[in-house]
């Protein structure tokens, strides 16, 4: 019954519908402002709430080890893919996969959170700083690693690739409105009058709106997959699993609380369609854009919101 609660969550059908209109054929699309508008929106909401709840639960205990969990996937993720992939790919493609999969979808996780939310199942804030923590270090990891295969002259310096992940505006505005939300919250500050603009139905409505247009995407980036090498159609299923599954077995091994389990189990099963993409086109340039977007996005990202969550909550529920 909770699967199909998840299914039939309005965000979710909405990206079905946005899917469908493509498949279709539709005239449907959505101005490129209007979407940096919600991608921003949902950066800042999700940051501002998560900084308020941070100081109701702090870091010490399960978020400590959450966040070494999250870094040590950061990096295991992009090594094993890379070693898998770098024969027969080559070295670029293989990293910027690595580092595709190792980082994660900030929109993955926000459907998961409203998950939550609509069944009452609460999680800690400190889960928002896993969130952040994700973004950047597989990245640099795994530009690294090409760095130090291909060894080509003129490449960018490690300090410039970090500083360029951290720089990244969507990611600045998550960071900078989860530091808001605790400083406002830790000097009593009344943060009621955003409450009517970040929370409840508003939310929610940014979150279909921006679903609608991802399935859009989505549908475009699936009318690429019958000519897709199915090794690489493999690898986007089976990796996010693998990690997904991982997470599973160590919030089991910790007793992590059910819904700080499914959010971590969240990061780990998806891949940046956002973020990464948008360092890796500057830092590792030779990789080709076509294959880790239509993976991430055209593959991996629909089937965590449509079959991804309710199955990993389903097993949490179950087993951990």
């Amino acid at each position: 019954m909770e699967a199909l609660t998840t299914i039939l969550n309005p965000g979710v059908l909405f990206f079905i519908l946005g899917f469908v209109a493509v498949l279709l054929r539709s005239n449907l699309s959505i101005p490129e402002p209007v979407v940096r508008f919600l991608s921003l929106y949902l950066m800042l909401s999700i940051g501002f709430k998560g900084g308020i709840s941070l100081y109701h639960s702090t870091l010490s205990g399960d978020g400590i080890v959450i966040i070494g969990i999250i870094i040590g996937m950061s990096a295991l993720v992009p090594f094993y893919s890379y070693l898998l992939l770098k024969r027969p790919l080559g070295v670029a493609d293989a990293a910027a996969i690595g580092a595709t999969y190792g980082s994660n979808s900030t929109l993955t996780y926000i459907t998961a959170a409203g998950f939550l939310t609509s069944i009452g199942q609460t999680y800690e804030g400190y889960m928002t700083v896993a969130l952040v923590v994700m973004e950047t270090p597989a990245i640099v990891f795994a530009v690294v690693l090409a760095q130090i295969a291909s060894k080509k002259p003129g490449a960018k310096s490690t300090a410039k690739v970090i500083k360029e992940a951290l720089t990244d505006g969507t990611l600045l505005v998550l960071v900078g409105s989860m530091v808001i939300g605790f400083i406002l919250k830790r000097l009593g500050t009344d943060e009621s009058p955003l409450s009517a603009f970040i929370g409840g139905d508003m939310f929610t409505g940014m979150l279909v709106f921006f679903l609608l247009y991802m399935g859009t995407m989505v549908g475009r980036k699936f009318k690429q997959i019958e000519s897709f090498p199915v090794m690489l159609m493999v690898f986007a299923v089976g990796a996010p699993a693998v990690n997904g599954f991982i997470a599973i077995l160590l919030s089991k091994l910790f007793g992590f609380a059910h819904g700080d389990a499914l959010l971590l189990t969240t990061l780990c099963a998806s891949a940046s369609y956002i973020v990464a993409p948008a360092i890796l086109k500057d830092v590792l340039p030779e990789a080709n854009p076509a294959t880790y977007l239509t993976m991430s996005m055209g593959i991996t990202f629909p089937l965590n919101i449509v079959f991804g969550i309710p199955l990993f909550w389903w097993v949490i529920t179950h087993f951990v």
